[in-house]
């Protein structure tokens, strides 16, 4: 189906590939990060509220990209793209961003809520030390989460006709 070039332009935003490209990113970002965590923890001089920055900013910034992957298909439905430019691919794209979406969306939160508990005082929370526990928690979480976006990664470069059914079989739709 032929769109205006609004359509076409926003579909091309939101093509799996640029998905794809962003994923690249994303991964670079966050294991430039856990390798910055890393050198921090083993020093002596390893600087709490440094950490604490770092390890908030990942986490606001996964947490606004699960939303995001989360709900593509109701944006792609508030665009008015959908129903006229849904395809079985589409359809596979958007329950793979979905499902991931959620993943990370789940993690980040979990990483904020961690890194919060770091910046509670301590007469309120006695953490006695416990910081570098707490933050490589968050770093596993940044490994994990590393590993679902190159997952992801490799499901939405499958080639179309396998994403396509993969949206068929989760919706129960499949042709037998």
């Amino acid at each position: 189906m032929k769109g205006s070039l609004k359509q076409t332009i926003i579909l091309a935003i939101l093509n799996r590939h640029v998905l794809i490209l962003f994923n690249f990113i994303l991964c670079a970002i966050i294991v430039s990060t856990v390798m910055a965590f890393i050198t921090l923890v083993r020093t002596p001089e390893n600087d709490i509220k440094e950490m604490v920055e770092m390890c908030n900013g990942i986490a606001i910034i996964l947490y606004g990209y699960g939303v995001a992957l989360e709900s593509r298909a109701p944006l792609m439905r508030y665009l008015k793209l959908y129903p006229d430019f849904a395809t079985p691919l589409q359809t596979g794209v958007d329950k793979l961003c979905h499902k991931y979406g959620i993943f990370i969306l789940l993690l980040a939160l979990a990483q904020e809520v961690l890194v919060h508990l770091v910046t509670i005082p301590e007469r309120v929370l006695n953490k006695d030390g416990k910081e570098l526990y707490i933050f490589f928690i968050c770093i596993t979480i940044m490994i994990l989460v590393s590993f679902l976006l190159l997952r992801l990664t490799v499901m939405a470069a499958l080639p179309a006709r396998l994403i396509a059914a993969y949206g068929k079989e989760l919706t129960g739709t499949v042709d037998r």
